[in-house]
């Protein structure tokens, strides 16, 4: 079964459809309208500021607890506008909220519900991506990921025991979803890394913060690096020379 296109580059993933199948077998139709404007309303607006920052949309994913929108982004784009980028979906869903609730009077329900799990520290939803942002303005890149996954398998550990006592299905879907993704994400950590080392080789990036580390591999986003006498680009130079 594979994930749907119903927009351009907007795909409903197809846990969502087995969830809209249960929904409709219920004869709960109507209250999946408000939901499905509260989700999709979410990614328009991290889409929207994405857009207007500059960068281009590869695909919007929906969930059935929420969505995911991947932009064709750097590693060593500027954190703060991911971090305006992952405000502004909540506050889309929040003018929605605010305009639909005369119409849906039950739609309170969904929205903090959509609002509290999007902004739970485990990534790849909203709350662990910024975690990982606040973590790598203290950090260097891999232990900023390290923590970020730590923090993340803790957050997953607590939903699933929640979800022993309350057994909700949807949910228990979306707990082995983001495990399977977090472990995946994690595995592919150094390829990341080395993804963020080479866009530094590559092209000419200005940060206003300094830092003197000891190798390689403890470069920190949004951060100029000295190493001993050298500056990072030409220990970049000497690192994918070599190679």
């Amino acid at each position: 079964m594979e994930n749907t296109l119903i927009l351009k580059s907007i795909y409903l993933n197809k846990y969502f459809l087995f969830f809209l199948i249960i929904i409709i077998l219920t004869g709960n139709f109507n209250y999946f309208i408000p939901y499905f404007f509260l989700l999709f309303f979410h990614e328009i607006g991290h889409a929207t500021i994405g857009i207007l920052l500059g960068y281009k949309i590869n695909k919007i994913m929906l969930y059935p607890l929420g969505g995911v929108t991947i932009f064709n982004m750097p590693i060593n784009s500027p954190m703060f506008h991911e971090i305006l980028i992952l405000v502004m979906g909540p506050v889309f869903q929040i003018i929605t909220y605010f305009i639909l609730k005369p119409f849906f009077p039950f739609i309170s329900v969904y929205h903090y519900t959509i609002l509290f799990f999007n902004l739970l520290p485990l990534y790849p939803l909203d709350g662990g991506k910024l975690l990982n942002i606040i973590s790598c303005y203290f950090y260097n890149y891999l232990i900023s990921f390290k923590i970020t996954f730590i923090v993340s398998i803790i957050s997953l550990g607590g939903l699933f025991i929640y979800n022993l006592y309350s057994f909700n299905l949807n949910l228990f879907i979306m707990v082995i979803m983001l495990f399977i993704k977090i472990i995946k994400i994690y595995q592919k950590r150094f390829y990341y890394y080395e993804r963020m080392l080479l866009e530094r080789y590559l092209y000419s990036y200005s940060f206003s913060r300094i830092k003197s580390i000891k190798n390689i591999k403890s470069f920190y986003r949004d951060c100029y690096h000295y190493i001993n006498l050298y500056n990072e680009k030409t220990l970049l130079r000497k690192y994918f020379e070599s190679k």
